[in-house]
């Protein structure tokens, strides 16, 4: 009888380590593999946050995009966070982050209480449909429009991001490590340090490195001197941060131009992908336009898209297009609002494409840097 009690209890001990020991094992595969949720521009807005004095004084031509996006947010903003939320909760644990892009809210205020009004009021907007899942953001170029923007900025988002960071936030450049990879938020408007950049990097070991800003490095469409450092002045700037995030096999997460794109640009030290996602949508069942895939269709004729788009510049923008095309490996690039789901583990990242706030992935991208080498 004792050497039967004392078999049941070596059995049930090896029953626990087992369980304990998958238990192990499935954290450490949920740390190393998970996915995130990606969002472009926002444009979160209400009428009630402007100053329409200010703007008429100031911003004239600007009261129609605000009433567009006041739209936008009110019809259409609540289903695309309901949808990612659903996408969380199928996910079985493996969605444990949302990341935006930028130009979260529309600004052009008018005042810091007005913007600092309108912070709160996104963040409350976003935990009323996506109340537990950590939110992260960049900041973008209406985030800080308007007088008193960018004190607004760092009063309300910063320590919000503190607390989703669950450390202390002092500036929109920052990062994280989100399990083995580093998540480095890059401030493009102010703070902007290609040496703290740099530090950051080398300093913090890692798997995969994404880099979040708002505007993209390399121009990718008609309106190709919408990008970080573009001006001839700022050449060597541009071509050290290319470098950077050549050497360390960036993948790049971008905003700002409202399109969906994915390209490989080579430097002299390295390859990065570049990535971006519009998440403003202005009507119901919106649809792919635009579509263009393929090393022959990176080039002056991306212009052509916007036709109407400042005809003065187009031989600049041309121009732009033409010195970047030797450097590109790989590009695709449509019109439409969504969002993403980057699926990430040790050998792979790729995002999975959602037009509107569908729950059926138009098509999956790859974005490790070397294609080639898959």
């Amino acid at each position: 009888m004792e050497s039967m009690r004392k078999r049941i209890i070596t059995i049930a001990l090896v029953f626990c380590i087992q369980i304990i020991a998958a238990a192990l094992c499935a954290a450490q595969g949920q740390e190393s593999g998970y996915s995130f949720v990606y969002l472009g521009d926002m444009h979160f807005d209400k009428m009630s946050h402007h100053d329409f004095e200010w703007v008429k004084a100031e911003k004239p031509n600007d009261i129609r995009q605000i009433e567009g996006y006041v739209e936008s947010t009110e019809k259409y903003a609540p289903g695309l966070l309901k949808r990612i939320q659903s996408s969380i909760d199928s996910s079985n644990g493996r969605i444990n982050m949302v990341v935006q892009g930028g130009d979260l809210t529309e600004g052009l205020c008018g005042s810091r209480q007005l913007q600092e009004t309108q912070f709160r009021d996104v963040k409350a907007f976003i935990r009323e449909f996506i109340p537990d899942t950590k939110f992260l953001t960049t900041k973008g170029n209406h985030d800080i429009t308007g007088p008193g923007a960018r004190e607004a900025f760092d009063n309300v988002m910063l320590p919000w991001l503190s607390t989703e960071c669950g450390k202390q936030i002092d500036s929109a450049s920052f990062s994280i490590m989100h399990g083995p990879d580093l998540f480095v938020f890059f401030d493009a408007y102010h703070n902007n340090s290609l040496d703290w950049l740099d530090k950051t990097i080398s300093k913090n070991k890692h798997r995969h490195l994404f880099v979040v800003m708002h505007p993209p490095a390399v121009p990718y469409n008609a309106r190709s001197t919408w990008h970080l450092f573009w001006r001839e002045r700022e050449r060597q700037v541009r071509e050290r941060f290319l470098n950077i995030l050549g050497a360390n096999k960036a993948i790049l997460l971008t905003a700002h131009l409202h399109k969906y794109h994915v390209l490989r640009r080579k430097t002299s030290s390295g390859v990065f992908v570049q990535f971006s996602m519009s998440s403003v949508i202005s009507s119901p069942n919106p649809s792919v336009r635009d579509y263009l895939e393929g090393l022959n269709n990176y080039g002056p004729d991306l212009v052509k898209l916007e036709p109407e788009f400042q005809p003065d510049t187009e031989a600049q923008r041309r121009k732009m297009l033409e010195d970047e095309k030797p450097y590109i490996t790989s590009f695709e690039i449509a019109d439409f609002p969504g969002y993403a789901v980057i699926n990430v583990s040790d050998d792979d990242v790729t995002a999975d494409i959602f037009v509107g706030d569908s729950n059926k992935a138009w098509k999956s991208v790859s974005l490790i840097p070397a294609l080639s080498s898959r």
